[in-house]
């Protein structure tokens, strides 16, 4: 077993941390697009003006907490602090020079997500909404605003905010209601 250490410990040290560290952004990213995603199809998916492809969901699910947004808000920022703290051990590990500039890029994107998000966000509540969360993922955008429903005309303002700031297309935006 020590000679197994000995002569795989370096390697076995720098691509699993490498690997696990991509597992749990990737499991992390998951779990977030879950959260954010709910109600989906099941849910009672209509479509918004024919004009732009995007979908607006009623999630019933989420009627049921009243600190949903807190708590959402709470949750992302523990997953993208680990995320960060995973990714910055990568990077003071000191491994190879591909590894390292995986991570410091993972990184990089992790914070222009964090900042668009961010963004967005603000932008949608000075439209009047009182809450909205925003999650990027994978090139897909999903808004959650705090409102019973959502009007053609709040739809379109919601969706030009995403649009202008994302730079995403308008089939990979979704938004949705709380009751």
């Amino acid at each position: 077993m020590k000679e197994f250490i000995r002569r795989y410990g370096k390697w076995l040290n720098k691509r699993v941390l490498t690997a696990a560290g991509l597992c749990l952004l990737v499991a992390a990213a998951v779990v977030t697009n879950l959260l954010v995603g709910r109600g989906g199809a099941s849910s009672g998916e209509t479509s918004a003006p024919a004009d732009a492809n995007v979908t607006q969901v009623s999630a019933q699910t989420r009627a049921k907490d009243p600190n949903f947004f807190a708590s959402y808000r709470e949750e992302r920022d523990n997953v993208r602090t680990q995320e960060l703290a995973y990714l910055d051990a990568i990077v003071a590990q000191g491994a190879d020079a591909e590894t390292l500039s995986d991570a410091q890029r993972s990184k990089l994107d992790l914070v222009n997500a964090m900042e668009t998000e961010l963004t967005v966000e603000n932008l949608v509540r000075a439209k009047g909404f009182t809450d909205v969360i925003v999650s990027i993922h994978q090139g897909n955008v999903n808004v959650v605003v705090g409102a019973d429903t959502l009007s053609d005309e709040q739809v379109a303002q919601i969706l030009d905010i995403v649009l202008r700031e994302t730079g995403k297309s308008a089939e990979n935006v979704k938004i949705s209601t709380t009751l």
